[in-house]
């Protein structure tokens, strides 16, 4: 069966598995968030400067924290009322903090901040009263309840993320030492699909669906797998994104799940007739080592798995049917 394995078009070029354009945006405003709410950050230093007898004080770009932070706000998008408002959508107060205290930046000065001019004091002398104000509405956001609990509740989802994983990873690299590691990432587009209109229908027939894929394809290597753990994030580009990850001894060839999906044309996934949901696949076989050597070891592979759930710092999806955790099959 030929497999529709198209390039991922709405992907930014990152060292994470997958990232979204929309996801991208998020992440750019998180990134501003975290330099500017640092404590021991301000945006601008004062220096001095002797003319004839008179000691003349002005202002300097504090780079390079705030040159960064400037040329990231460069590139954002304004998040839609749409998305703010989605209640599956799990956007942090953070990122909503920057784009709210951003708009109130452009009222407040005659422009967009050039950060190419953070250098020239005359330049800075006429911004400074609404840069300050914007570093002070992110301050002031960062130390409030709302703000504290929504970091509290991300911080302990990811770190339960990370522990259950560890535990499975810390087993396999006890028992096996070397093994392979086999990564599929599969992005069903799901803006095509118009015979189920009711979101919620379609959301649920598009879970069975990939349960029953992972089920097949677990019954028909059973005897091959050492461990099997998978995740479904919907993105902010019309797609479910499905991460499955597989353990195999060293000996054994690199597996796929391509078998278990069947396809209409060779294109489209059949979860209802006329369905129209498009298929994009990535399959990698990572080589696991514990001594490093001949492939990852075990704190390589946490700060793989770390960057990959870092992004529910700023954006994850959760519903009746979908999960920012892991799922792991029973051994």
């Amino acid at each position: 069966m030929n497999m529709l394995m198209q390039p991922t078009n709405t992907t930014e070029s990152t060292n994470l598995p997958y990232l979204c354009t929309g996801e991208f945006n998020l992440s750019i405003m998180q990134k501003v968030s975290e330099i500017i709410t640092n404590p021991n950050y301000q945006p601008f230093k004062r220096k001095t400067k002797k003319n004839a007898q008179t000691v003349i004080q002005y202002y300097v770009s504090n780079s390079p924290h705030t040159d960064h932070a400037f040329y990231y706000l460069q590139s954002i998008n304004p998040i839609s009322t749409l998305l703010l408002e989605h209640s599956t959508f799990k956007i942090s107060q953070s990122v909503m903090a920057v784009q709210k205290a951003y708009a109130n930046l452009g009222y407040n000065s005659d422009g967009p901040i050039n950060p190419i001019l953070l250098h020239n004091e005359q330049y800075i002398k006429g911004i400074k009263p609404a840069v300050d104000v914007f570093v002070y509405e992110l301050k002031s956001h960062w130390t409030s309840k709302i703000a504290q609990a929504d970091r509290n509740k991300r911080i302990s989802l990811i770190n339960e993320i990370k522990k259950a994983n560890a535990r499975m990873m810390k087993k396999l690299f006890k028992t096996y030492l070397r093994f392979n590691l086999n990564h599929f990432t599969y992005v069903f587009n799901v803006k095509e699909c118009t015979f189920l209109k009711d979101k919620i229908a379609l959301e649920k027939a598009l879970t069975q669906q990939i349960t029953s894929m992972i089920n097949k394809f677990h019954e028909n290597h059973r005897s091959e797998i050492l461990a099997l753990f998978f995740c479904v994030q919907r993105d902010l580009s019309d797609n479910y994104v499905l991460n499955v990850y597989c353990a195999t001894e060293r000996e054994c060839p690199p597996l796929s799940m391509k078998d278990c999906i069947t396809l209409r044309n060779d294109s489209y996934l059949i979860i209802a007739p006329n369905s129209n949901i498009t298929l994009k696949i990535q399959e990698i076989d990572y080589k696991m080592d514990i001594q490093d050597v001949y492939g990852k070891n075990e704190k390589t592979w946490k700060s793989i798995f770390g960057q990959m759930v870092a992004k529910y710092n700023y954006v994850y999806y959760e519903s009746e049917f979908v999960s920012p955790k892991f799922i792991y099959k029973e051994y």
